[in-house]
């Protein structure tokens, strides 16, 4: 390991002679308290993936075999997350505990090992320092790093196995080398797509290295994902799961590969929210890196040793593992992933790849900077520097800011309602009910991952997935049906074929009975798994939709709009007819503002009011041309609601009104 201290590692090694490497550290110090003072409040954020890992982990710690709180075999993912999150468990420390560090030090040494090779490989201190900021401030990165996740780690494990490449191709021992396949194992197991580091280590091998050490290489990184693989066919019989099951339905996925990491990319540069002066120049600033690796391609030659790897000369040699890999890795996701995951590529996939392009990024604007020019050339190349040194800082404080601020709604607010330890969740009135009532056999619905972790102490494959309306007949006499997430109706979020369509309404199947209707949700009861009968089910949702409608209209109409809303109780009740489908695509604005500003529950004083808005699949019915829709109201005093429709990514309102 020794050589690897004083290759990869060099800056980190320095301390005590570069008071330069002290800030580097400083600053991954600051990243991994970021992390931790935005997970203070709620913790770290638990979703659908997280709830699965916890399961596992929790299963196998109680004796249970590697299933998750579902019962089947947890082969979705490797399982090395689950074993390390088991690990902590077995030593007494609370598994949400344990997510939440691991995640805050994986960050912090993303930053610190980062760091401590860009101040190895650039000749200027102040452009390392710079971007080690930049990445202590990125958005995605802190995002991921505040849930229960698998990515901090792989992002880092991703960084060591690049770093011992270039290493090994340096200094042509063998220990880089080896600890570079110890690490593409762990991350192979991991992720799956773990396999891309295995393959692009074997690329970067092959022209450069002995063949033996190339196939000792690729067998010892994946020799333990197949160990894996292998076991999960044994148990499950099958790999589904594992190797992706679903496809997608566009029939260009090249296409739709590239458009959507295009999207990403450009949130990557342009955070939301970025005023659209500063979104300018930050898109200035990468035509300005583009052009100066233009221009180093131009002048491949160093004046610094130091800065040559092996085989890899010219002065490049350094970023050549880590823009290989980028390459890779996005072709990969491109080519791959539109026909293997239904919503296609989203910045989580594309995260590996966050921190090389950022390295490459300073390398070439660092190898730019350090090329000889006079006159104009020299005008033109301090220019663009400038540019550089402009777009970045622009960058870097507004991620900053962002990042703040999103800390602060984490910590006093907690998070958006998809993560399910949230103040949201917390207060939800079905889930107090799941927990505070017994419900024997099995529990269908919309949202197991949900319903288990609000009630960590059920029975292994308690909660299961709702099942489609043909397959109801599957459903036993008795079973209880929990619906969540404020809506009657299926949230298109987990529109599947094999599940209801949001045309299916569970109030008005037969053999259904409401056992309790809540301010966002409903229980029922399965008295008679009756076969599904379209017909049948119409024309009793027409008969319910009827007596809503009755109901409604017997009320106080309090807006008389594109949209007649009513008031009864705590209920208002939206009304249109006839209504078209473009009647119901923008989202209802609904914000309740308190007669008193202390009644407002601690998680929305960030806000000032509680936000009710909701999309009609949320909480609507359609039959023909009428439409309703009901949202529930809180119980504090109300001193005046704002509601409305209105397109976000237009910025138009259709139609607002104030009630007092």
């Amino acid at each position: 390991m020794g050589d690897v201290n004083r290759s990869a590692f060099e800056g980190i090694a320095r301390f005590r002679r570069d008071p330069s490497t002290l800030l580097i550290a400083l600053i991954a110090g600051l990243g991994t308290a970021h992390i931790l003072v935005r997970t203070a409040t709620y913790g770290a954020a638990v979703g659908g993936d997280s709830t699965v890992f916890l399961s596992t982990a929790l299963n196998f710690l109680a004796g249970e075999g590697w299933r998750d709180f579902r019962g089947g075999p947890a082969i979705e993912w490797p399982p090395l997350f689950p074993l390390l999150l088991a690990a902590f468990g077995w030593v007494g420390i609370e598994l949400l505990t344990a997510g939440r560090w691991v995640n805050a030090a994986a960050f912090g040494l993303t930053i610190l090992v980062a760091g401590g090779w860009l101040r190895s490989n650039l000749r200027s201190r102040w452009l390392a320092l710079a971007t080690t900021a930049t990445l202590a401030a990125s958005l995605p990165l802190s995002a991921l790093a505040s849930k229960i996740m698998t990515d901090s780690l792989f992002v880092l494990f991703t960084l060591f196995i690049l770093m011992l490449l270039a290493a090994f191709l340096h200094r042509k021992t063998v220990a880089p080398l080896w600890w570079a396949a110890g690490f593409a194992a762990l991350a192979a197991l991991l992720r799956y797509p773990g396999v891309v580091l295995i393959g692009t280590g074997i690329l970067l091998l092959l022209p450069f290295a002995r063949l033996k050490q190339t196939l000792v290489f690729g067998a010892c990184s994946s020799l333990p994902l197949l160990a894996a693989l292998a076991y999960y066919w044994a148990v499950a019989g099958h790999l589904a799961q594992a190797t992706g099951d679903r496809t997608d339905s566009s029939g260009q996925p090249l296409s739709a590969g590239l458009s959507q990491t295009g999207e990403v990319f450009g949130e990557w540069v342009v955070p939301p929210h970025t005023p659209d002066g500063v979104a300018y120049l930050l898109w200035l600033a990468v035509a300005a890196v583009v052009l100066a690796g233009a221009a180093v391609s131009l002048h491949m030659r160093s004046d610094d040793s130091r800065h040559e790897v092996g085989p890899l000369a010219g002065g490049l040699g350094p970023a050549v593992p880590f823009g290989g890999f980028a390459l890779i890795y996005l072709v990969f996701m491109v080519v791959v992933v539109p026909f293997t995951v239904e919503q296609g590529i989203d910045s989580r996939y594309l995260l590996p790849v966050h921190v090389p392009l950022l390295l490459v990024a300073a390398f070439l604007l660092d190898r730019f900077l350090s090329i000889e020019a006079a006159g104009r050339m020299a005008a033109a190349k301090w220019g663009l520097a400038s540019l550089v040194l402009l777009g970045g800082l622009a960058h870097t404080g507004f991620s900053t800011y962002r990042g703040l601020r999103l800390t602060a709604q984490a910590w006093i607010s907690g998070y958006e309602g998809r993560t399910y330890n949230t103040p949201y969740w917390q207060h939800s009135e079905t889930l107090k009910y799941l927990r505070s009532h017994r419900m024997d056999g099995k529990v269908y619905t919309n949202r197991p991952f949900l319903a288990w972790f609000a009630d960590r102490t059920a029975a292994i494959g308690k909660y299961q997935h709702l099942p489609g309306a043909m397959e109801w007949p599957e459903i036993e006499a008795g079973a209880h049906i929990v619906w969540l997430d404020k809506s009657y109706t299926f949230y298109n979020f987990y529109l599947d074929r094999s599940y209801l369509s949001h045309d299916t309404d569970l109030r008005v199947l037969p053999g259904v009975e409401t056992v309790a209707e809540l301010a966002d949700g409903a229980v029922f009861r399965v008295t008679a798994a009756e076969p599904f009968d379209a017909d049948r089910h119409r024309a009793r949702k027409q008969r319910y939709l009827d007596q809503l409608i009755q109901q409604a209209q017997a009320g106080e109409r309090v807006v008389r709009a594109d949209w007649d809303v009513y008031r009864n109780g705590r209920k208002l009740i939206y009304l249109k007819q006839p209504c078209t489908p473009a009647d119901v695509q923008a989202k209802f604005v609904l914000h309740v503002i308190p007669a008193d500003p202390v009644d407002l529950p601690a998680y929305r004083q960030w806000y000032g009011y509680d936000n009710l808005g909701f999309h009609f699949d949320r909480r609507g019915m359609r039959i023909g041309d009428q439409c309703m829709a009901i949202a529930h109201l809180p119980a504090y005093p109300i001193g005046h609601i704002r509601v409305g429709q209105r397109i976000s990514e237009e910025d138009r309102t259709l139609w607002d009104a104030e009630l007092h």
